[in-house]
């Protein structure tokens, strides 16, 4: 199973008391990079786990990344 890594736009949320329009209209998608095995992917989306837990046949630590959303993909040796 390939290591990749993933750089990706990612909503913010911003809990910083009132904010005002102006600010509010200044605020972006934030860059995102994680580290994982890639476990399944589609034209739509890349399943990543964190950990990969052979005795257990599973994984954990799982992100579905909206291809949409996707600015590189790398794999890591």
């Amino acid at each position: 199973m390939k290591m990749v890594k993933i750089t990706w736009m990612d909503a913010q949320r911003i809990e910083l008391g009132v904010q005002q329009l102006e600010e509010i209209k200044e605020i972006e998608p934030i860059p995102c990079d994680i580290l994982g095995f890639l476990v399944h992917e589609t034209k739509d989306k890349i399943i990543i786990a964190q950990e990969k837990w052979d005795n257990l046949a599973g994984f954990k630590y799982i992100h579905i990344i909206p291809k949409i959303s996707i600015l590189k993909v790398k794999e890591v040796k």
